[in-house]
């Protein structure tokens, strides 16, 4: 599994579509795969950094593997203070919604995804089970 750290910022959703793009495409995924993976990733910080607080290091831990079978992609904060469980799930968000849409878009995106927390720490993650396939040459 591969870890990128990124600052608890807006602009890290760039810093990890950017990574996690180079990261899938170095690992010979198709351009389609990559670029799924990498929206996947910027919408998971971007909640993140919107929702919830920083690890104690100040960063959000971006981790993504890639196999035969597939990939998952997580990020993981500080959790939302206060809370042990935290609600999180894809809603509809009309077309006059200003936000809403990220964790819809995650859902399309992949097979399955989901929350995991423990304390101090919150990961949600996402996978696909759509084998890796090679980009054609």
């Amino acid at each position: 599994m591969s870890t990128l750290w990124v600052r608890h910022a807006p602009s890290s959703a760039a810093v990890a579509r950017r990574g996690v793009l180079a990261a899938f495409d170095a690992a010979g995924l198709t351009t389609e795969q990559a670029l799924d993976a990498a929206l996947i990733a910027s919408e998971l910080v971007g909640n993140a950094v919107r929702h919830a607080a920083p690890l104690p290091s100040g960063q959000l831990a971006v981790s993504w593997s890639v196999d035969s079978d597939g990939y998952q992609i997580s990020v993981t904060d500080g959790g939302v203070p206060g809370t042990t469980r935290p609600a999180i799930a894809a809603r509809h968000a009309g077309c006059q919604d200003a936000d809403g849409r990220g964790l819809r878009i995650v859902a399309e995106l992949c097979d399955d995804w989901g929350v995991a927390a423990r304390a101090g720490a919150t990961t949600v993650w996402a996978r696909t089970s759509t084998p890796a396939e090679p980009a054609s040459a």
